[in-house]
């Protein structure tokens, strides 16, 4: 079932994508990729709060037409990875996941800061639900770096990002 709803969410996402129409120019203006390294955690079976993993994960984006001002939305699509959480083999996290982004401004503050959110779904050793918030920072027109918080079904993730706009 989770795997369905996956499928359908990225036919849907590639759906939305493909409907609008642009030029080659407009859809490399609109496509960024990203990078990020994470502090990963997941509750203990045995009751001693949390343990936790280094990760790492890269991503690529779509930015969807925005006709609300310093608000931007997007689509991002991304693979992301975890270190071993206990000695032994196979305890790591790792998976694809789809989500949907908004961005929004904050000139009060500083034209290069920003909010974000983001919901979508993980599929892998880690199934289901993902949601998170965060901070952004625009150092210069192609140059993003974010900080967020990330809850998924199993684990909690702090990551900070650099994105490339094309």
């Amino acid at each position: 079932m989770k795997k369905t709803l996956a499928l359908v969410t990225a036919l849907a996402a590639s759906s939305l994508v493909m409907a609008e129409e642009q030029t080659s120019s407009d859809l490399a203006n609109r496509l960024y990729i990203g990078g990020t390294i994470s502090h990963n955690m997941v509750d203990s079976a045995f009751g001693d709060g949390s343990v936790d993993a280094p990760g790492f994960g890269l991503f690529l984006g779509y930015k969807l037409n925005d006709e609300m001002p310093d608000i931007d939305t997007s689509l991002e699509i991304g693979y992301s990875q975890t270190d071993e959480f206990f000695d032994g083999k196979n305890n790591e996290i790792n998976g694809i996941w789809v989500a949907a982004v908004g961005e929004k401004r904050l000139p009060e503050i500083s034209p290069k800061v920003s909010v974000l959110a983001r919901l979508g779904l993980d599929v892998g050793d880690d199934d289901g639900i993902l949601m998170g918030a965060g901070m952004g920072l625009h150092p210069s027109e192609r140059i993003a770096l974010r900080a967020e918080y990330l809850n998924k079904d199993s684990s909690s993730v702090m990551q900070l990002s650099a994105v490339i706009n094309f």
